[in-house]
């Protein structure tokens, strides 16, 4: 039966490594000794009941297993040794003895605890400093993680919420996974406190979890399979160690991969290039596919001690500089530390990415740079009904000044025409916009605030480009003497080329579908009422930003957001008398996408002007008491970061995020779309309008405020009196 003190390094293994001199000692090197000790190789890289405890039957231990096993493995260990310098190994012995001692050393056992460590320490590092393990990372903007969301739809039907409402269970999904993006910090505050718990429970079961898990790895195998297999496929051979002081370290072999050398435990078996074990402190055996020796003897004992994670034995002592063995192990930590971090990373990403590459459409990236920039554009210029042809001759050389000089930096060659009228909303109606193209143009709700220029897709035989139609003052105005109308006609020409290089950009990206029908049925029937709506941001960024001009967007943004509330809630009343869905669902659509375009513009306005600071107007408080700061600060984010990454933009989905921010400001106002799961689309509705709610009590906040505020007023006075 075995003893009590049991060796993770066999003694005759050790026995070639002892110092010369018949002490049948070695010198140890250890983390936290200021210098080497020496060690008997009866207690050298030995523990007591290491592997197991004595037993209380006649069944054999794990210990009992090991050193039965070796005198297999002394035999092996025997005939590698006895190979003389520059002759071949066979693959077995070789491949058994690495195989075995390297799992059998308590270095896999520290590894295993100090990741335990580790990943308890990222796991907390990203339940409270979640940007530390997610650099990068972005929850996706425009659908929930396919992964996110198939557990969420389990968990919902497991536990029977989704009885709780008519609504699918994807759509469901949809809400929450949007209200977890826009209060992320909520939920992270939240978590936070739920795995505090967890954490603390894990952290008592750590104790002897290294052990525990070792010694259940020895019990299936005392030689690993796979790795046997693949040092089998190496070709080995004896090298000689001219200085006769190999050291032994703790992980026993090394290892080259991809990465660099390393200890052999932690070796990518992927790329893996060579591996060295020392036979004696004068013999090392390497092992590689090409038999590849160079520089292997130089490099061995600095890699080695490299490679350590407590402790390294050799048979002479040398003087260590200060600090050496306090950093010994610092390779390996390091490693396991990035690999537990990197695991979670890899994980979290995994969880949250946007769908399986196998199956994701992309196209090539387009970039600015690789449509036509050139101030050669041939675009038509009509004036539909006002002015003769000297006047338009006049207006058209002041007209292709702007358009060229806009092209100086964007790309305008998809300008199809530039139309004046001073019958704008015929003119919209009455454009040519191609084959197939037969969209109703509402005049008042165009792209510009005021309903005075609006730059529309068109069908033509070399693709889709953009015609802007412009009221017919600005005409005047671009070529009168009043250098601030002149000004103003500008910039709206300007902000409509924008739209018109913005269109070009999807073109070249995806040529064909920006007037074609949306593969996704339902997520196309939501884009359809907000289909300009990044064209208006991209554009809106563009103009000479000022504070005058961000207030005037924010009152404009406030006026639409007022209009929305009371025009959705006639909107309901209506409905509740006439039962007409439709007619209720256009409604509030229209509302909430022109304050959706609204913010757009402010936002985009902010972007420009405020840079990183945050200067608070009214519209902030107005949307503070109405709760809709978080969503805001969402939907600026999500804007600015699609603007950001326009050149690198693949995927023509990506441009659904408006869809969710749609249907988050929808349910605001009782009504949210669907799609049903034989495919149908549908329209919710509630008889409640959670915005007027808001607004009522934010009102009745108020009133009891003022009140409040009299009767101390009228205290003070008595008291006074």
């Amino acid at each position: 039966m075995a003893g009590r003190k049991q060796h993770f390094i066999p003694r005759h293994f050790l026995k070639e490594f002892v110092v010369p001199d018949g002490s049948d000692k070695l010198w140890m090197y250890r983390r936290g000794l200021p210098k080497p000790v020496p060690v008997s190789r009866d207690d050298a890289a030995a523990t007591r009941d290491f592997y197991s405890k004595p037993a209380e039957t006649d069944a054999p231990t794990l210990d009992d297993l090991i050193t039965d096993y070796e005198n297999e493995l002394k035999f092996h260990v025997e005939k590698v040794r006895s190979i003389g310098s520059g002759e071949g190994v066979p693959p077995h012995p070789i491949s058994e003895i690495i195989a075995h001692l390297s799992l059998r050393a308590a270095y896999l056992r520290e590894f295993i605890d100090l990741g335990a460590v580790e990943l308890v320490s990222s796991i907390d590092t990203l339940i409270h400093d979640p940007k530390e393990i997610l650099k990068g990372i972005e929850l996706p903007r425009h659908r929930v993680p396919y992964k996110f969301e198939a557990l969420a739809i389990e968990q919902l039907e497991e536990h029977m919420l989704s009885v709780l409402t008519n609504l699918t269970s994807k759509a469901v999904v949809r809400l929450l996974y949007h209200a977890i993006r826009e209060d992320i910090d909520l939920v992270q505050h939240r978590a936070s406190d739920e795995f505090s718990t967890f954490l603390n429970g894990f952290q008592t079961q750590l104790d002897g979890m290294g052990r525990r898990a070792h010694v259940n790895v020895l019990e299936k195998e005392l030689v690993p399979a796979p790795r046997k297999t693949l040092l089998e496929s190496f070709e080995w051979k004896v090298v000689d160690f001219p200085s006769g002081d190999a050291i032994l370290a703790d992980c026993v072999a090394i290892a080259e991969d991809a990465e660099g050398w390393g200890p052999y435990m932690l070796a990518d078996s992927k790329s893996l290039t060579r591996v060295v074990i020392p036979l004696s402190s004068s013999k090392l055996a390497i092992g590689s596919a090409s038999l590849e020796l160079d520089n292997v003897v130089e490099i061995y004992n600095e890699t080695a001690r490299a490679c350590c994670f407590t402790f390294y034995l050799a048979n002479c002592k040398k003087d260590v500089p200060f600090g050496h063995l306090a950093e010994l192990g610092g390779m390996a930590r390091e490693k396991i530390s990035k690999l537990t971090s990197s695991s979670l990373r890899d994980a979290v990403e995994e969880f949250v990415a946007d769908i399986p590459r196998n199956t994701q459409q992309e196209t090539l990236p387009v970039t600015w740079n690789d449509l036509v920039v050139s101030t050669e554009c041939s675009y038509s210029v009509s004036f539909r009904d006002f002015g003769d042809e000297a006047y338009a001759k006049t207006v058209a050389v002041s007209l292709n000044e702007v358009v060229k000089s806009f092209a100086r930096f964007l790309p305008a060659h998809r300008l199809d025409g530039i139309s004046f009228a001073e019958d704008y909303a015929a003119a919209l109606q009455e454009l040519d916009r191609g084959e197939g193209v037969t969209r109703t143009i509402d005049a008042s709700a165009g792209m510009n605030p005021n309903g005075v220029a609006m730059p529309l897709a068109v069908r033509r035989t070399d693709g889709i480009k953009t015609h802007i139609v412009l009221r017919g003052y600005f005409a005047e105005y671009l070529i009168c003497e009043d250098e601030e109308l002149k000004d103003e006609a500008v910039s709206v020409i300007c902000y409509s080329l924008g739209t018109a290089a913005f269109n070009a950009l999807i073109e070249g990206k995806f040529p064909g579908t920006l007037l074609s029908p949306h593969a996704d049925t339902y997520e196309g029937w939501l884009y359809q009422y907000n289909d300009a709506l990044l064209a208006t941001y991209f554009s809106t960024r563009l103009l000479s930003p000022s504070w005058d001009t961000l207030e005037f967007y924010a009152g404009l943004a406030r006026d639409q957001l007022e209009r929305m509330i009371v025009e959705t809630l006639k909107a309901q009343s209506r409905y509740q008398a006439s039962g007409d869905h439709e007619r209720y669902f256009e409604t509030c659509s229209t509302q909430v996408s022109g304050f959706m375009t609204a913010m757009a513009r402010y936002l985009a306005v902010r972007s420009s002007i405020i840079g990183p600071h945050r200067v608070e107007t009214a519209l902030d408080q107005y949307l503070a008491q109405l709760e809709l700061s978080k969503w805001s600060t969402l939907f600026h984010k999500d804007l600015a970061a699609f603007n950001h990454g326009m050149d690198d933009w693949t995927n023509l989905d990506e441009i659904y995020f408006i869809n969710r921010h749609f249907e988050r400001l929808l349910l605001e106002v009782g009504v949210f779309p669907d799609q049903l799961d034989d495919g149908s689309l549908y329209i919710h509705t509630s008889g409640e309008h959670r915005l007027s709610l808001k607004l009522d009590a934010c009102r009745k906040m108020v009133s009891c405020s003022k009140t409040r505020y009299l009767d101390d007023k009228n205290h003070e006075k008595q008291t006074n009196s």
